[in-house]
Order: structure tokens, then sequence, then C-alpha cells
């Protein structure tokens, strides 16, 4: 016969579900909804409209949100010593962690989802995109419908993941500096896989931007966000294996050169999955990914480069 729940246990427990939930709603979606779309109607572009693009951002945003939240909750308890001198958990320290980790969450991919606006607007200023319009990034998904767009949304919530992954606010785990120098390598990292996927995945006369936002080509945007999880999540495994007072800028030349050579391997593999792809089927690859803005074939490219990310992942 199995044990018999422990309630004091499970209602102790829920404050902590209580606290993420709470903190995701307040500093979350009324941002979401009150400010960064203030000019959109939420309730309507995803009920009324039916707006998979709409949706697949929010869900996309949500989805992380409750991530970092199950990460958050799952680390190492804040603990104190009580007048007994026995260290036990400090709860109301605790639930502050939680709390912050998910503010800070929020507070960055609103300001990375702003930032992006303007580098658009910027980028695109006098052109136009297939819909004849200015590229504004708010009318591309909740006016146009733009999957691209919302994949675009997607890539850089996930460098906000993974630079939360890092984070140490409270100094609890003794990381504190070396959570800032690992979260800012996260950053630079997310910006280099933009560049790289420019440079080594699109064919000459073609950028990410362009696909994206005006082509709306949902397939690239797919594949943006493959390879911007498989690098980021590579070079998380290897913050892992840091020794105490280490951080990604001041490890020893091995970590670099694994890194770039677990890139290059991943690009490598890549460029044979496609012509052997093409080899099977009759056709260009890189026809139907950017001519023809096939989205399956960038889901092909995101499930490929995404499983050999994960597959490589077991080794470090």
């Amino acid at each position: 016969m199995g044990e018999i729940m422990d309630w004091g246990n499970l209602i102790y427990d829920m404050g902590y579900v209580v606290t993420a939930i709470l903190t995701v709603y307040l500093s979350g979606w009324l941002i979401y909804d009150k400010l960064a779309t203030s000019e959109y109607s939420l309730s309507k572009a995803l009920f009324e409209d039916r707006n998979f693009a709409a949706g697949l951002e929010v869900a996309g945003f949500l989805f992380v949100e409750i991530l970092i939240a199950v990460s958050a909750m799952s680390g190492d308890e804040v603990v104190k010593m009580n007048d007994a001198g026995i260290m036990v958990t400090d709860y109301y320290r605790d639930l502050e962690a939680v709390a912050v980790t998910i503010l800070f969450c929020n507070l960055t991919f609103f300001l990375f989802r702003w930032v992006a606006s303007q580098v658009l607007r910027w980028r695109f200023r006098g052109k136009l995109d297939a819909h004849g319009e200015e590229v504004r990034f708010n009318n591309e998904i909740f006016g146009q419908k733009n999957l691209g767009a919302s994949l675009f949304s997607i890539s850089y919530l996930l460098v906000m993941y993974f630079m939360i992954l890092q984070e140490d606010f409270l100094g609890t785990q003794l990381y504190q500096v070396e959570s800032y120098f690992n979260m800012l390598s996260v950053f630079l990292t997310g910006l280099v896989v933009y560049f790289l996927h420019n440079l080594v995945f699109l064919d000459r006369g073609h950028t990410t931007l362009e696909e994206l936002f005006i082509d709306n080509n949902s397939g690239v945007g797919l594949s943006l966000v493959g390879f911007m999880f498989t690098v980021l999540f590579l070079q998380s495994r290897l913050i892992t294996q840091f020794g105490q007072g280490e951080h990604f800028f001041n490890s020893s030349s091995d970590t670099y050169t694994y890194f770039v050579l677990l890139l290059v391997f991943i690009v490598l593999f890549r460029k044979v999955f496609t012509v052997a792809l093409g080899i099977f089927t009759g056709r260009s690859f890189q026809k139907d990914f950017l001519v023809e803005d096939n989205p399956v074939a960038g889901l092909l490219d995101f499930a490929f480069v995404s499983s050999t990310g994960m597959l490589l992942g077991i080794i470090l």
C-alpha cells in the first residue's frame, strides 16, 4: 500500500507554484498585453482572428517562462541557520529567488523584443515587405500573421532562456559574479549565431532577416530556431563543466577549441544532410528552402540540427 500523502508538504510546495504563476502573470502577461502589444488585442488575435503567428509567439513565451520557473524551483534551496544551529530552508527567501528569476526573465524578454523592433525598423527603413507594407514587428505578427516573425521572436526567447539558466542574482549559490560573465557569453553567442546562420545556412543574396520579414519565410525561421537551440545548448553543457570561480571568459583555451570544433562539425554534418536529401529526393534543398519558401525544408533542418546538437551534448 502506498504512503499516505503528506498534505503539509504539498501545501508548502504549492507556495512555489503559486509564486511562479503570479509572477508570470503580473510581470509577464500583463506587460505583454498592456504595453508590448498595446495597439492590438491579444484576446482578439488569439481567439477571434485565430492568428497562429500570434499564438506561436505567446505560447513560446509562456512555455519558456514556465521552463524557467521549473528551473528556479528545481535548483538548490536557499538555506539559513535556525536557533538550534541547524541549516534549514529559508522559505521566504527561496520564494523570492523564484520570483526574482522570473521577473528578470520577463524584463529581459521585453527588452529584447523592443530592441528587435527598433533594429527591424532601422534595417528595413524605406523598404516594403511582400504585403507592400513597412516592416513593423507587431504588425508582422498581429497584422500579417507572419510565422517567420514569430519564430524570430522564439530565437531570442531561447537566448533569454539559456542566459537565465546561468543566473545567481541573490548570490545563493556563491556563483554571482561568474553567472554574470556566463550570461554575457550566452548573449554574445546568440549574436554570433545570427551571423553564422546568414553565413553558412543561406546562399549569397539571401539574409535571415529578409527571408523572415520580407519574404515571410517560416522555413528559415524554423532553421534559425533549431541552430540557435543547438549552439546555446552545447555552450550550456560546456559551462556545466567549469570549476569554482571559472566562467566562459576565463576558462582554458581547450573550451574555445572544443566549442568551435563542435560548431564546425554541425555545419559540415548539416551540409552532408542537405546534399544527401537532394540525392534521395531529386530536388535542390536550398531551392526549396530559400526560393520556394517551403516550411517543410526548414522543419527538417530544425529537426536534424537540433537532434544532432542533443546527441553531441551527451558526450560533454
